[in-house]
């Protein structure tokens, strides 16, 4: 699929989509644009759309969307349209995920039912001080390794946003945050939005739901390693790293009985020692290390 062939479908405030549909008519989409609800009907019943860009406040023309099959993008925390420079890089980032989104389609629509380079597929999670261990984790790879990563932090699901100036001090890898469809390569961190659950599909393609997570932590690494367990992985692992509280230990079994590896952070290199002396102490964890030595052994296993 190429830009002048996808045809993308608007529905939000004219004052929002007449910008969008010029950035994006620019881009080479073929944009159409709904105000009212007979537009919109008329659309729904050509069903040719490529994907679709809604506000994501309207749970009404959520389900209609929903029963189209097509690629969904909810657009939310938008800018008042006067917000200048707010509302223009907000357009820019909504470009950038229907590009990353179509990309991610078109390559999992490529596959002949295999997961190609992807050797492994491991969740690095974490809390409280997670964040200076994992980019330490990463940032000790001297290659990449055919290991797609999973990113989960406990975060405020309000300030969701701000995930997206996190950044990697290696170029080996990319930081991408799950609010739309992407596909797990090598070298690719997925960050899994505290906001809502996610959904693996066959041959790794990941999406974002409606669902908001059932508990406190956000997200919830319990519920993310049923998630992962069900989705039928290729050589699974999880590396708990620092964290407060115990979040992810319960689940451990269950991971651990699908034939996941069951890594994490040692007890003195945490910041805080919390999940992952919950996860040492259920007697399942396979490896402990500081960031770099868990590094360095995931290196050994595959490359």
């Amino acid at each position: 699929m190429n830009h002048s062939s996808a045809k993308i479908g608007l529905v939000l405030e004219r004052s929002v989509s007449d910008p969008l549909s010029h950035a994006l008519c620019r881009a080479g989409y073929d944009v159409n644009s709904v105000q009212d609800g007979s537009t919109l009907e008329a659309l729904l019943s050509r069903d040719n759309m490529d994907a679709w860009i809604f506000d994501a406040r309207s749970d009404e023309v959520f389900e209609l969307l929903l029963a189209t099959g097509q690629l969904l993008l909810p657009a939310d925390n938008i800018p008042a349209p006067g917000d200048y420079p707010g509302f223009s890089n907000w357009v820019d980032g909504l470009l950038k995920q229907v590009d990353a989104a179509l990309a991610a389609v078109q390559s999992v629509g490529n596959t002949t039912g295999s997961w190609n380079d992807v050797r492994g597929v491991w969740l690095l999670a974490g809390s409280a001080g997670a964040t200076a261990a994992i980019q330490q984790f990463l940032n000790a790879f001297d290659k990449p390794p055919p290991v797609a990563f999973l990113y989960a932090q406990h975060y405020d699901p309000d300030k969701q946003y701000q995930l997206e100036n996190f950044t990697l001090g290696n170029p080996l890898f990319s930081l991408q945050l799950a609010d739309s469809l992407h596909s797990l390569a090598p070298g690719r961190v997925i960050m899994i939005p505290p906001r809502c659950k996610v959904t693996l599909g066959e041959f790794g393609q990941i999406s974002s739901t409606r669902s908001s997570w059932d508990s406190r932590y956000t997200p919830d690494i319990n519920e993310l390693l049923v998630i992962l367990t069900a989705a039928n992985l290729p050589s699974p692992g999880v590396i708990i790293f620092s964290g407060m509280g115990n979040d992810g230990a319960q689940a451990l079994q269950v991971f651990d009985a699908a034939g996941g590896r069951i890594w994490a952070q040692s007890r003195d290199s945490a910041i805080c020692q919390g999940m992952p002396q919950a996860a040492i102490a259920t007697g399942l964890v396979h490896r402990t290390g500081d960031p770099t030595e868990l590094a360095r052994a995931l290196e050994n296993i595959y490359c």
